[in-house]
Order: C-alpha cells, then sequence, then structure tokens
C-alpha cells in the first residue's frame, strides 16, 4: 500500500483541531494536532498522537503537564501557526494569543475548551507516539461558536452549529 493511499483513506474522516501546548522549564511550545480521543472517565484520560520526531512528546515528559485546546471555528490561524514545521519553543506566546491556566500550562486563548493534563504514559507506535494525558482541570464555552472541523486536507465548518447569542 502506498502511503498517499493511506492519508487518502484517513482524509475521509472528519476531525476536529486541537493544540497541545506544554511549558518545560519557562519554554513554550505548542503543536496542532487531529489525534485526540477521550480514554476514559475514571479515571480521565485523554489521548495525543504526536509524531515521534517532534519535540513535543519529550518536553510533556520532562515538564510532566500539558494541555490540550479543543479550537473553534474562527481559530484557523492558532491551527496554522502551532503545524508550522520548525519553529522553536519560546518564553512567551507568539503570533497566537495565548493565556495562562491555574496549572502553569499555556493554552490557545478563547479556544472553545481545554483540558490540563497530567502526563500518565507514552507508548510508542509506529512513527508516532501514543502519550496519554489524566485530566485534571477542564473548561468549556459556550459563546455560539462551532469547532473548527477538518476533514479531506481543509477545514470545514459544520453547517447549523452557530447560534446567535442572547442578550
Amino acid at each position: 500500500m502506498r502511503p498517499d493511499d493511506f492519508k487518502a483513506a484517513m482524509g475521509s474522516w472528519a476531525t476536529g483541531v486541537s493544540v497541545v501546548t506544554t511549558n518545560q522549564a519557562g519554554m513554550l511550545y505548542g503543536l496542532t494536532v487531529s489525534s485526540l480521543t477521550s480514554v476514559s472517565l475514571d479515571p480521565p484520560l485523554v489521548l495525543v498522537c504526536l509524531n515521534q520526531s517532534n519535540r513535543m512528546g519529550l518536553m510533556i515528559v520532562e515538564s510532566t503537564r500539558f494541555a490540550v485546546s479543543l479550537l473553534a471555528d474562527d481559530q484557523a490561524p492558532a491551527s496554522n501557526y502551532f503545524a508550522k514545521p520548525g519553529r522553536e519553543p519560546t518564553p512567551g506566546f507568539v503570533e497566537i494569543d495565548g493565556e495562562w491556566t491555574d496549572y502553569d500550562v499555556p493554552v490557545v486563548k478563547n479556544a472553545l475548551s481545554y483540558m490540563v493534563c497530567e502526563h500518565h504514559q507514552t507508548i510508542a507506535m509506529g512513527d508516532h507516539a501514543v502519550v496519554f494525558g489524566r485530566v485534571i482541570s477542564a473548561v468549556s464555552r459556550d459563546d455560539g461558536r462551532g469547532p473548527l472541523m477538518y476533514w479531506r486536507r481543509g477545514y470545514r465548518e459544520i453547517a447549523g452549529v452557530r447560534q446567535e447569542n442572547s442578550v
């Protein structure tokens, strides 16, 4: 099987878009991911899949915490920024507005929701690392925006999701 055939088949699976962030020794780093899954309610666990060649996996292990921001339909610029290859960790937010959680982990400002996680376990699978996090804090905003969706190599909207806020 050709890798492009696999990519095309998986491209038919619509996913939400999330950004994983961490703060390792005062250096912030974030990465756009589409592989985010709820694993367990008791204890509350999620998993994200990260390319093993990316520094994020090691930074999460060393910092012991990470956050996952679930992006809203107006946050494609944040997704694009954190998807750029070759970025280096920085001491503060660059280009994209962020905010700090009570756990000293950064998140994307105004994301639909975010979860702060303690690193639970990492398992190598093929060219990726499956990183499990125990959720220690979860925040959700109901502000009428819909989720940022990714399907067939592009951002999509779900018709009828956007709501009018009542005054």
